[in-house]
């Protein structure tokens, strides 16, 4: 209330108060602020409106080319997860041709190598067969020269009948040694004729 007072006073020129300036100054102080704000307005509100302008589009400028990039960037990402997904479908196909393939080849090498036994094993049945035929030779060639020889003792001696007997019983025991001594010169030649062809 006192305040008021003092405006009311002030503006009545009844007392000269220190804080309150007086009519004139502020009628100049009114005209004064008129006019600087009339400048401020003209030359000086320009260059700010211009300045905000331009900032406000350098921000906008700004803010629509991150947009666009993250856009670009957003497809960079999914083409590149389409491209991993791809490489990732042909890597297992690969993987599966590579099994596929791997498997013919162990069929192939497996029955390559069945094949290869079977050939082997007739070879040495051939061997043995041969080996046997040979030994069937000999012991019928060993046998016949036993028996022309018995024949030439038993035409040589003509003895009675104990000492034929005799002499028939040797012959069957050297028969018996020779089949035996046969038969042992006969198996390390099995053993090493099968493995020489084989």
């Amino acid at each position: 209330m006192q305040f008021v007072n003092l405006v009311l006073a002030a503006a009545e020129g009844e007392s000269k108060n220190p804080i309150l300036p007086t009519t004139a100054e502020l009628v100049w102080g009114a005209i004064c602020f008129f006019v600087l704000l009339f400048v401020v307005i003209k030359l000086v509100w320009p260059t700010i409106d211009e300045t905000y302008r331009n900032r406000s589009a350098s921000i906008e400028g700004k803010l629509e080319t991150a947009e666009r990039e993250r856009a670009e960037a957003n497809q960079l990402l999914d083409e590149y997860r389409s491209r991993l997904a791809a490489a990732e479908e042909e890597t297992q196909r690969i993987i599966e041709e590579a099994r596929a393939a791997a498997e013919r080849l162990r069929r192939e090498i497996r029955g390559k190598a069945e094949d290869e036994a079977s050939r082997e094993l007739e070879r040495a049945r051939q061997a043995i067969r041969n080996e046997r035929d040979q030994a069937m030779r000999d012991l019928r060639r060993e046998v016949g020269s036993l028996a022309v020889e018995l024949a030439a003792r038993v035409v040589d001696n003509s003895l009675d009948r104990e000492r034929q007997l005799r002499l028939v019983d040797q012959f069957i025991e050297e028969l018996g040694d020779h089949a035996q001594a046969g038969a042992m010169t006969s198996r390390p030649e099995r053993s090493g004729g099968g493995g020489g062809d084989g």
